[in-house]
């Protein structure tokens, strides 16, 4: 009798462990792999050294002029405090003609003729505003004078552009030529603007070489501005660099 209870308790145990071990009905599936995906508007590299991973392009509109449409893909970041400094300029100053837009980058990035830098989706050329439109404009920028340029829209330009200094992948430096300022300087403080925004704005009247202002002399920059917005937090291959 005990026998006989001993090899019931055996083969018990043996189905109970039996049951517990992972029952395969066929071949194990294989796990696919992954594929990594490519990271979504991504500046890598510097200015001038660089490439734009799955950039967006600035779309056509009547409010500016795209002088070159297949040079005009930039991050999204870019494209988008851009478009937004040209609608609220549009909404706050009386402007007399469309704006002319320049070059930003090729779709991916890299070298492009004319320019040195403009290789990583962050920089883009926007042109001023006139008293009264140009010859040549806006199929060519056109050299701001006391006569011609419109200060009061320029300024409100200027003024757009530098309200996104403090968001992520916000307007980091303008280049301009030191005399341009000049006038849009003496025009903003004439109008009631105070010395001590103006100081933060431009680098006029302290001296070309002055580490002062966000807007900076750049030789050849009498006719357009130079726009470069800085890396949002997430573009870890990114360099802002000046």
């Amino acid at each position: 009798m005990r026998s006989s209870l001993l090899v019931l308790t055996m083969l018990a145990l043996t189905t109970t462990v039996a049951d517990a071990r992972p029952k395969h009905h066929g071949r194990p599936k294989r796990e696919e792999a992954s594929t990594p995906q490519r990271p979504r508007g991504q500046s890598i590299g510097a200015p001038w050294e660089g490439e734009l991973v799955n950039g967006t392009q600035l779309p056509k509109s009547d409010r500016y002029i795209l002088r070159h449409p297949g040079r005009t893909w930039g991050t999204r970041s870019t494209v988008r405090h851009l478009r937004e400094a040209i609608r609220d300029t549009l909404l706050d100053a009386k402007v007399k003609h469309t704006l002319a837009i320049g070059d930003l980058s090729a779709e991916g990035g890299g070298w492009i003729t004319d320019h040195h830098s403009h290789q990583a989706g962050r920089d883009v050329d926007v042109g001023l505003f006139y008293r009264k439109v140009p010859a040549a404009y806006p199929e060519e920028f056109v050299s701001a004078t006391e006569s011609n340029l419109d200060k009061s829209a320029t300024w409100a330009l200027i003024r757009n552009l530098v309200k996104s200094e403090d968001d992520d992948g916000g307007v980091m430096v303008i280049f301009l030529d030191f005399e341009v300022q000049g006038m849009l300087y003496r025009w903003a403080k004439d109008h009631g603007v105070s010395e001590k925004r103006l100081d933060h704005v431009f680098q006029y009247p302290h001296g070309r070489g002055a580490s002062a202002g966000i807007v900076r002399h750049e030789p050849n920059h009498r006719n357009h501005l130079h726009v470069r917005y800085r890396c949002t937090s997430a573009e870890r291959s990114c360099r802002s660099g000046w």
